[in-house]
């Protein structure tokens, strides 16, 4: 494919993402490619110069305000009850619930690597176990399209029990962790590990703040009051969107403005 545009950059990435569900099928597509990733990064910066709603037509997400709703300096949480209200149950610890459901998923294959032990395996950064151990990524993977929701459950619950997890993850549950694993599937989650291990500290960043499901369709949703997107939630929407299920969004949180004296 002849790429001039950024516009062509995108429709690239998007039809390859979905078929890139190995950890060496990445890596191979990227190094033959775009050596360095850097038109998809000089992409992405020109993207971040933009306003609000031009980025979200560019990532080709949409972008709901909702005006009243009161909101304090976490207003993530404040949007998750405003969403728990209409049913829906999930986190606002953004990316924290795909990175435990990783290591939930693969905790067995992680503790047999882990030279320190299944407790380390249990507390050590997803993304750090993913780059340290990204010999056996087809292991890994392999771990997580063969999980199931009672094996994730059971390992959340192991590593949740460590005090140090809750205080960087908080508001997760095994009934809300056993939900999104239902909703995302094992097969979805391998191809979205499989994208992390592309670049793991780059793609540990920069995901919706909001985490939700409702039966069995999930949400995924930035909240936004005043600021745009940054560099790392463009990159890491853009190269995850295509995998993720259910529906990607930015809400823009905005304060009702008091009536001008006289107005009606």
């Amino acid at each position: 494919m002849d790429i001039k545009t950024a516009q062509d950059l995108k429709n690239y990435y998007l039809q390859k993402s979905l078929a890139l569900n190995t950890a060496e099928k990445n890596k191979n597509h990227y190094l033959q490619t775009y050596p360095e990733d850097l038109p998809h990064i000089a992409w992405c910066a020109e993207i971040a110069k933009l306003p609000l709603a031009e980025q979200c037509l560019q990532l080709d997400i949409t972008l709901e305000k909702i005006e009243g709703l009161p909101y304090g300096k976490k207003p993530e949480i404040d949007a998750l009850n405003h969403f728990s209200a209409q049913g829906f149950v999930g986190a606002y610890c953004e990316g924290g619930p795909v990175l435990l459901l990783i290591r939930s998923a693969a905790l067995d294959v992680l503790a047999q690597l882990n030279s320190f032990g299944r407790s380390d395996a249990c507390t050590r950064y997803t993304e750090a176990q993913l780059t340290i151990y990204k010999e056996s990524s087809e292991l890994i993977l392999n771990a997580v399209r063969n999980a199931d929701v009672a094996q994730v459950e059971s390992h959340f619950k192991e590593i949740y029990m460590f005090p140090q997890i809750p205080e960087y993850y908080p508001g997760l549950t095994e009934g809300i962790m056993s939900s999104l694993f239902a909703a995302i599937g094992a097969e979805r989650l391998t191809q979205i590990t499989a994208a992390i291990m592309e670049n793991p500290y780059t793609y540990r960043a920069g995901w919706p703040d909001l985490t939700m499901v409702k039966g069995l369709d999930m949400l995924w949703v930035e909240i936004k009051t005043t600021d745009r997107l940054h560099l790392s939630q463009i990159m890491t929407i853009f190269r995850m969107k295509p995998l993720l299920p259910g529906n990607v969004c930015v809400v823009q949180l905005t304060k009702t403005r008091p009536k001008r004296h006289g107005a009606k």
